[in-house]
């Protein structure tokens, strides 16, 4: 039924903000991008594709779409990172036996989580 993962979609209520903020912060580079129509974004290195769509303020969409994680060697360190560049970053956790994750969000709102890779 499935061959493979497709994308990410998210919802944003300002797409030319929103492609900026994942550009400049989280180092995605653009597909192809069509504000306040569409939007598609690539990261090269975790090898994902986010596709951006425009919602209107206060729509439920914004916020409480799907949460994307993406692996990170270290937790604590992504999170420096994140946080030196202005992004609003949550704390570092783990659940039971888990690997070590915490959440931060874009410039609309939406939660995105990173979970540090399992060292063998």
């Amino acid at each position: 039924m499935f061959e493979r993962f497709s994308h990410i979609m998210l919802f944003a209520t300002d797409l030319a903000r929103a492609l900026a903020w994942y550009q400049e912060k989280l180092g995605f580079k653009v597909n192809f991008a069509q504000p306040p129509y569409y939007a598609s974004l690539r990261h090269e290195g975790a090898k994902v594709r986010l596709d951006l769509h425009p919602s209107e303020a206060g729509a439920k969409d914004v916020g409480f779409g799907p949460m994307p994680f993406f692996a990170v060697k270290d937790v604590d360190a992504t999170l420096k990172e994140l946080a030196a560049k202005g992004v609003k970053v949550g704390q570092a956790k783990r659940e039971g036996d888990s690997p070590k994750f915490a959440t931060f969000w874009d410039c609309e709102g939406n939660a995105l989580g990173i979970e540090e890779i399992r060292k063998a």
